[in-house]
């Protein structure tokens, strides 16, 4: 009998979808978060470290320009061993609130990562409160060149738990970002978490069902 799996690696997916190994290159943009310099709160989500989960990415410039500090940290993905593992790559934009900025420094932003023929898609995490609709015409500019698609946080649908864990937004606003998202036709990956505080097995499978109620 065939061994059906349960859900979908993003490797294969990724595979699939450009007929080889795709990898992503992590980048701190440089970005904060409403949920760490007053706007919503300052101590962020109770999960998030203090990079804003992006311990691993390693820096190589002095520079003071903040094109030149995402530009360098491709550059040197490009010189590690990282790079011989695939031919096709992605921009992602990992640490914090990826969208938390002007439309012109988020275009200036992704730009200075988009620098290499290699590079096929761009990704960009952020918050369903930090979704709007300039944020989608500017990612959407992107799609004739690249594959793009926007990281959205949701952890679980319980708004309680939520709160407890100081995410700082409803599900109603995770639903109204994934709407303008699909209005522009942009690909949506959720991330949720298993095990928070106080959550049942029933918490667990609503997350899922309240995600599969949505086109993604």
């Amino acid at each position: 009998m065939e061994n059906l799996e349960r859900y979908k690696h993003l490797n294969k997916y990724l595979k699939d979808k450009f007929g080889e190994r795709t990898l992503k290159i992590c980048i701190d943009g440089g970005f904060s978060c409403p949920n760490r310099d007053g706007s919503i709160s300052n101590g962020g989500c109770i999960f998030c470290s203090e990079r804003g989960s992006g311990d691993h990415i390693k820096f190589c410039s002095n520079s003071h320009t903040i094109e030149n500090f995402i530009s360098d940290q491709v550059k040197n993905y490009f010189t590690t061993y990282k790079a011989e593992r695939a031919n096709k790559f992605i921009a992602y934009f990992q640490n914090f609130t990826n969208t938390y900025d002007s439309i012109s420094n988020l275009k200036l932003k992704y730009d200075s990562a988009l620098i290499d023929n290699r590079i096929v898609a761009l990704a960009v995490a952020t918050r369903p409160d930090c979704i709007n609709e300039d944020i989608c015409k500017l990612l959407k500019s992107y799609c004739d060149k690249y594959y793009v698609w926007v990281e959205l946080g949701l952890q679980t649908s319980n708004d309680e738990t939520g709160k407890l864990i100081n995410r700082g937004y409803s599900s109603q606003q995770f639903s109204k970002a994934v709407d303008l998202l699909n209005k522009y036709n942009i690909d949506v990956v959720t991330h949720i978490m298993v095990g928070l505080p106080n959550e049942s097995f029933y918490d667990i499978k609503n997350t899922v069902d309240f995600i599969n109620m949505h086109n993604i």
